[in-house]
C-alpha cells in the first residue's frame, strides 16, 4: 500500500509541475518579451546614430579644448588624463547651480563622464579639485 501512495503523490506533483510549466509558458507568450519592448524603432536608431559626439580632454594643465562650440544634442565626453582624480561641475564655483545637469563629478584618472546638451546656452564648468581649470561649452 505505500509504494501505491508513493506513485499517487508523484503523479500529482507531476501534474501540478506540468500545469505551473503550461500556465506560465501561456502568460509569457500573451505579454510582451522585455527584448522587444526595448528595440528602438527605425526613427529612434537613426536619431542615436545622428548624435553627434566630441571629446574634452582633461591633463594636468586644464581641459583641452578649453572653448567648444557644439550643435544641441552633442554628447560631450570628458577623459581624464591628467594622472589624479577630477570633477567635472558647472560654474559658478563651488555652488554649481547654473546648470546642474553638468555636475559629473568625480571622475577618476583614466576614466569618462558625459552629458547630451539638449538646449542653446553658453554652458561654463571647471575641475571642482582645481578651480583654476575651466571651460566653456556654446550650445547652437
Amino acid at each position: 500500500m505505500n509504494s501505491k501512495l508513493l506513485i499517487g503523490l508523484v503523479a500529482v506533483v507531476i501534474i501540478i509541475v506540468v500545469a505551473l510549466v503550461a500556465l506560465g509558458g501561456s502568460k509569457n507568450e500573451s505579454q510582451p518579451s522585455e527584448t522587444s519592448s526595448t528595440v528602438p524603432t527605425q526613427a529612434q536608431s537613426q536619431q542615436q546614430q545622428q548624435v553627434t559626439t566630441v571629446t574634452i580632454t582633461a591633463d594636468s594643465s586644464g581641459f583641452s579644448p578649453a572653448q567648444l562650440t557644439v550643435k544641441t544634442g552633442t554628447r560631450v565626453i570628458w577623459t581624464n588624463k591628467s594622472g589624479s582624480d577630477i570633477s567635472v561641475n558647472s560654474a559658478e564655483h563651488p555652488t554649481h547651480r547654473l546648470f546642474r545637469e553638468l555636475n559629473l563629478g568625480h571622475v577618476p584618472n583614466d576614466s569618462n563622464a558625459s552629458v547630451v546638451f539638449d538646449k542653446p546656452g553658453t554652458y561654463k564648468y571647471h575641475n571642482h579639485y582645481s578651480p583654476s581649470q575651466t571651460g566653456t561649452i556654446v550650445v547652437e
